[in-house]
């Protein structure tokens, strides 16, 4: 069970990522660009994180 919970968390942060990644490529705001780079770069060393517990 705990296994799931750790999965579906990994798998959320892949998708923040891959999300604000791609936010970030249309923004025209650099101000927002920079906002959405931290944002992601917090959500990939989450996923890499629960990877390595997985």
């Amino acid at each position: 069970m705990l296994k799931m919970f750790i999965k579906g968390k990994y798998y959320y942060h892949v998708f923040q990522h891959r999300h604000n990644e791609l936010l970030q490529q249309d923004c025209l705001c650099n101000d927002l660009k920079v906002r959405l780079k931290v944002k992601a770069t917090y959500h990939n060393s989450k996923a890499v994180e629960l990877s390595s517990i997985m």
